[in-house]
């Protein structure tokens, strides 16, 4: 429980300081969709239940990634799931084979990769067998600059986010903990 306390601590912490430079200096116009987003931990200690719960606003989110080094992201990534490599065009792939409400799967090893189409947004599930689940919704031209099929800049990532509106962005579920991270409407 303290090193959860102790990160905790010190999101807070960073988070003080960026709604600080955020304020000296206000993001681009175009973020129109979101005020930002909305951090709930949930978990389970002893039986009792702890709940936390912040709000960064999309100027701090929008000024955190003008500090990124990175002009572009881009290339030909793969992700080790241990049993197996996935990469960005898989997931594609999958996506083009899901129909509204039925998404495609992968299987790699002994974990099960939902992914599903949703306009310009996919929806990537990843569950194993131990009760844990991770949900992701992303621009679907993230996924595609991640294929190497083009590259796309922070402020991009960010429009597109700001784009696909309000809702649940990523959901980890571990039996009884959540954490959950939703973009919240102007």
């Amino acid at each position: 429980m303290k090193e959860v306390r102790a990160i905790v601590l010190g999101l807070l912490v960073l988070v003080i300081i960026a709604i600080g430079i955020s304020i000296w200096r206000r993001p681009a116009r175009e973020l129109k969709h979101l005020s930002g987003f909305r951090v709930e931990v949930t978990k389970n200690e002893g039986g009792s239940r702890k709940h936390v719960s912040f709000h960064i606003p999309i100027s701090v989110v929008a000024r955190a990634a003008s500090f990124i080094p990175i002009s572009d992201f881009g290339g030909d990534w793969t992700r080790d799931w241990s049993d197996g490599d996935i990469t960005a065009r898989d997931i594609l792939d999958a996506a083009d084979k899901s129909s509204p409400g039925k998404p495609s799967e992968i299987e790699r090893g002994r974990k099960r990769i939902e992914v599903l189409a949703d306009g310009a947004a996919i929806e990537v599930t990843v569950k194993d067998e131990w009760d844990k689940a991770v949900r992701i919704r992303v621009p679907r031209s993230l996924v595609e600059s991640l294929s190497s099929e083009r590259h796309i800049s922070p402020r991009e990532i960010l429009r597109r986010l700001d784009e696909l509106g309000p809702g649940e962005m990523v959901v980890i579920h571990d039996r009884d903990d959540e954490v959950t991270i939703t973009a919240e409407p102007r």
